[in-house]
């Protein structure tokens, strides 16, 4: 009986050591989304604003 016991608690300890590593990389993976969303979002602003510029002076002349 005690052979068993010892297996379960290994196989539980193998289960929650892959909980944790998953849930690193999915932090991990949802920090470099986020970073990656960010420098997105400046980009178009940028284009944005310079279509807009380049709009309005090709209107005016």
């Amino acid at each position: 009986m005690k052979r068993k016991a010892q297996g379960a608690i290994e196989y539980l300890f193998m289960i929650a050591a892959a909980l944790i590593i998953i849930a690193i990389v999915i932090r991990y993976l949802r920090g470099a989304g986020e970073s990656t969303g960010s420098t997105i979002n400046q980009g178009q602003s940028a284009i944005n604003s310079k279509l807009s510029q380049e709009l309005s002076e090709a209107l005016s002349d």
